[in-house]
Formats: C-alpha cells, sequence, structure tokens
C-alpha cells in the first residue's frame, strides 16, 4: 500500500435548542462539535479547516470528471443499454436542461468548496506559518472554484465574505470582477512564501499539497482565457524553468497510480489504498463507471493472471471514433501515444478481452461504443480497493498535468509573438509521444496536440468554447448514438446506429454557457438565467 497524506477532517458544528428545554438539558454539552466562539484560534484549527477545502475538493471528482467529458467530443456516455444513464446522455447529446444532476452538483459543489475556503480566509490571523499557509491554500482553491464558475456558466454570483442570511440571495456578479478576484487570489497564494516546493522534479515530499507552481500553472491558464497572453507567458515559463517538473516516459500509465505524486502531476486530488475510509473518498462508483462494460466483456482473464483489466464495469466514457480517426491522422495507427490512450476491438480481442459475442452469444453487443476502448483510464484490479468491487479506485485524480502547462505555454507564447519558445514547448510534448519534431508552430498544430495529448482529461470543451470551434466539432452531437457488437464476417467492425434525437449538439448563442441549475433560480429570486435558457 502506497504511504499517502491522509487528511483528517473534524466537522465543526453548532447545535441550538429551540424553546421547551429544561434547564437540566441546557446544561448538557453537545459531544463531539466544537463551538465557533472558539475555533478559527489555533493552529490545529487551521489545519483542520483547511483539511474540511481538500475534502470539498476532492469530493467534487465524479461531477468534475462527468461534466467536462461528456460536453466534449472525446467520448461517448455509454452504459448497459439506452437510458441506463439518462443524465449523462443528456449532457453528451446537448438534450440537458436546467434540472440536469450533474450540472446542478457540480456547480454546488463548486460554492461549497468556495464556502469552505472563505472560511479559512476570512477568519483566521495569518499570525503564525501553519495559519498563513492554510490562508494561501484556501485562496487557491477559491481560484480554481471560481475559475471553472465563471468559464463554465459566466457571470455567476460573487462572494468572498460570509454571508448573513439576508444576504444570501445574490445577483450574478460582473465577470471582470472575478476574474480580478481569481488573478488576485493566485496572486496572494504564490506571493505568500508559504506554499511548498517541491526540491526537483522527483521529490514527493508536498503530497497531496497545492505548490506554488500548481498555483503558477493556474494563474498561467486564467491569464489565457482571459487572452493576457504576455502575462501567460510569463507565469507558465516561470513554472517550466522551475525544473521542478517534467514529463515521464511511460505515458500508458500517466493517469495510473503508479505515477502518483510523479514529476508530471501539477496538482492531483488524493485518493487512498484504505479499505476502512474507502467510502468516504470522493471518486466513490468513479472505477466502475468507467471500466469496461464487464457483462458484454470477456473480462474473465483477471482472475487467472491472464490480464489486469478488472472484470467489474459499467461501460460508461467510450472513446469516439472521431477521436481515433485525429490520432490516426497525426500518428498514424502505429502511433506511440495513441496505443498508449486508446485501444481499438480488434486490440482488446487479442489480448483475451472481447466482446461476448465473439466467445459467448450473438445477443450481445456494446450500448454507446463504436469498437474503441479507453486505455488511458482502464480500470485495473491493482488499483481496485479492496471490498469496493471497482467502485473506489487508489490513483489519484489529476486536476493539471505538466503536458498541458507546456501546451498552454506555447500558445501563450505564439499569440504573443515569441515563435521560438511557443515551437520549444509543443515540441517537447510531440517528442515525449514519438512524433517528428515541427519546424514551425501554428495555433492549428496547439489545438491538434491538446487534443491528443490530454484527451478525455476534462480539457477540451472549455478550449473549444474559448476557441470559438465549440459548433464545429460538437453541433452534430447526439444526433445519433452507436452500438457495437465486434465483428462482422468479413472481419469489419459491426457498428449500428439505431438511436437519433431530433434534438440535439451544440447551439451558438445558447451552449457558450451553462444554465444556472433550476435549484438555483428557485432559491434566489436575484439571479438571472444565462441567454438561452
Amino acid at each position: 500500500m502506497k504511504t499517502k497524506l491522509i487528511y483528517i477532517l473534524t466537522v465543526a458544528v453548532v447545535l441550538g435548542f429551540l424553546g421547551g428545554c429544561t434547564s437540566k438539558l441546557d446544561e448538557v454539552i453537545q459531544q463531539g462539535t466544537t463551538s465557533t466562539d472558539n475555533f478559527y484560534q489555533t493552529d490545529d484549527d487551521a489545519v483542520e479547516a483547511i483539511a474540511a477545502v481538500y475534502l470539498g475538493w476532492r469530493d467534487m471528482i465524479y461531477n468534475d470528471f462527468m461534466l467536462k467529458n461528456m460536453l466534449s467530443d472525446d467520448i461517448i456516455a455509454g452504459g448497459g443499454s439506452r437510458g441506463d444513464n439518462s443524465i449523462l446522455e443528456q449532457l453528451n447529446e446537448y438534450r440537458f436542461s436546467t434540472s440536469n444532476s450533474t450540472m446542478t452538483d457540480y456547480f454546488s459543489g463548486l460554492y461549497s468548496l468556495i464556502y469552505r475556503a472563505n472560511l479559512v480566509i476570512n477568519n483566521f490571523a495569518e499570525d503564525t506559518d501553519i495559519k498563513q499557509r492554510a490562508v494561501a491554500e484556501a485562496k487557491a482553491a477559491r481560484g480554481w472554484a471560481y475559475f471553472n464558475l465563471v468559464t463554465l456558466w459566466g457571470p455567476v454570483p460573487f462572494v468572498t465574505g460570509l454571508l448573513s442570511p439576508s444576504e444570501y440571495q445574490q445577483a450574478n456578479g460582473d465577470i471582470s470582477d472575478i476574474w480580478a478576484q481569481i488573478e488576485t487570489d493566485y496572486a496572494d497564494a504564490i506571493n505568500s512564501g508559504i506554499l511548498p516546493e517541491k526540491s526537483g522534479a522527483t521529490d514527493q515530499t508536498p503530497g497531496a499539497r497545492i505548490t506554488k507552481q500548481a498555483v503558477q500553472a493556474f494563474l498561467g491558464k486564467a491569464y489565457l482565457f482571459e487572452e493576457k497572453y504576455p502575462e501567460a507567458a510569463t507565469v507558465l515559463k516561470e513554472v517550466i524553468n522551475s525544473g521542478k517538473y517534467d514529463l515521464i516516459d511511460d505515458y500508458e500509465n500517466v493517469l495510473r497510480e503508479a505515477q502518483d505524486f510523479g514529476k508530471e502531476n501539477i496538482f492531483e486530488l488524493n485518493s487512498l489504498d484504505d479499505t476502512e475510509n474507502a467510502w468516504t473518498q470522493g471518486n466513490i462508483i468513479f472505477g466502475n463507471m468507467i471500466g469496461w462494460r464487464a457483462d458484454k466483456m470477456n473480462l474473465y482473464g483477471y482472475y487467472f493472471g491472464l490480464h489486469d483489466l478488472y472484470p467489474m464495469g459499467w461501460g460508461f466514457a467510450s472513446p469516439r471514433k472521431a477521436l481515433y480517426d485525429a490520432f490516426v491522422d497525426e500518428e498514424t495507427e502505429s502511433g506511440y501515444r495513441l496505443n498508449a490512450t486508446l485501444r481499438t476491438y480488434a486490440q482488446i480481442n487479442a489480448i483475451g478481452a472481447p466482446v461476448a459475442p465473439v466467445v459467448l452469444n450473438a445477443g450481445m453487443s456494446a450500448y454507446g461504443n463504436e469498437g474503441y476502448f479507453n486505455w488511458k483510464w482502464r480500470l485495473l484490479g491493482s488499483e481496485v480497493v479492496e471490498g469496493t468491487y471497482g467502485m473506489v479506485i487508489s490513483s489519484n485524480y489529476r486536476l493539471m498535468r505538466y503536458a498541458e502547462v507546456l501546451l498552454l505555454a506555447s500558445e501563450a507564447c505564439l499569440e504573443s509573438g515569441d515563435n521560438t519558445d511557443a515551437l520549444t514547448y509543443i515540441n517537447e510534448v510531440r517528442d515525449r509521444a514519438q512524433l517528428p519534431l515541427l519546424s514551425s508552430v501554428t495555433l492549428d498544430d496547439i489545438k491538434t496536440e491538446k487534443r491528443l495529448e490530454l484527451c478525455i482529461e476534462g480539457v477540451r470543451y472549455q478550449d473549444l468554447v474559448r476557441w470559438g470551434d465549440a459548433a464545429t466539432y460538437l453541433g452534430s452531437q447526439g444526433q445519433q448514438v452507436p452500438i457495437f457488437s465486434g465483428y462482422n464476417t468479413d472481419g469489419s467492425y459491426n457498428v449500428s446506429y439505431p438511436y437519433s434525437n431530433s434534438t440535439y449538439g451544440f447551439k451558438t448563442g445558447k451552449h457558450e454557457l451553462l444554465p444556472f441549475p433550476e435549484h438555483e433560480m428557485l432559491v434566489n429570486q436575484n439571479i438571472t438565467q444565462n441567454p438561452g435558457w
């Protein structure tokens, strides 16, 4: 079992009695609670409070992955059959409404993270190193939350303090104010001088704590989205030139537990190989959701040591043929990175894990699949936490990798006229992918590289929207939904499209921003809905 930093959360609550209590009851001290009158005082309090921030961050793993990836053109919702998870199908096919629960939960999760961060930021005096560090970490978390809110929803309610009940119904915030606060939060955290830094690329001592360079990377990404290209280039170069991060050689395992806290991980949310506390982790059911559909696949070679593909999965988030074709266009079918990211049915069949019709009965098929399988996120038995049957995995969840920093820097440099460094940074990524180095670089080169390098990592959708490319790539998404049934008699793939929608695809003027959730609109009379919703 790997050693990881474990955050212990003690929940501080205040319970009041409402009238009618006897004097005896009034004298009883509630056990296991801490009064807010006595909290936010000590270093121990600061450790507990920032642990709650990290826990809130980690609890968002499932919705962070599903919302961002379902909205992209990397994957098909999938599952066991049509309607297996209609919430994800609606997102993936652009049929979702203001009541979509995955979207709603992500929105509320971001505000929960902001609330926890605000408690730390507004309540602790920065009179010790531990308190100062907690405040800096909370500002980094709040900046990340607002970055996702403003890029996905736009003019969201803007709260940096602690509200009284009369202030709960906040109106839409000003987008420029939100961006300014994101910059300020990140800059304050960076300039605090208290965030940990790695001593070198192989140093794992910061563990799950956010580092100075991670916040710099977040700030550089924010600048890029604001089209502040020189500023983005400057801060991203600081991360690169620090020498504290690097690309790993083994791309096939870039998201696997073997690389947790590795040199390519800018920031990752901690997961534990801990049976006793497995069900408290934010990645519950995540493993099974992205695992290949076990009842449609012959994965039982796992029990005989033929492979490590865990035979429990629900078959969501299958790669699209369009993604595979994009890899082939750039890398050919034998591409190193392609084969470390996706696998074709022929390859899966060769390792003894075919879709059932080949070995069981011809009535089985894989819904939401075009004959391609997610290898980068494959569900490994060695990473399944014991007793969770594939629902909880022990590998960390990456929020940013060093490869993204290089590609963000390449774009920022290109847009600010520094073609030399733009070419250097994209070629570092291409060199690891075993591709020929470019002699010049264009924005289209960077777009292609980002799609392939960071596919199914929750980056694509926000990029497509900011580039103005979303309607081009997502306009017909959801028009048809596939079923894969193995080989035809001539050896070709048997893919049919029996399901179609009359409403589908990204609509210009509507889907650039997600709708404020129905629940939020009902409880907040001062918020105005986004256009088109």
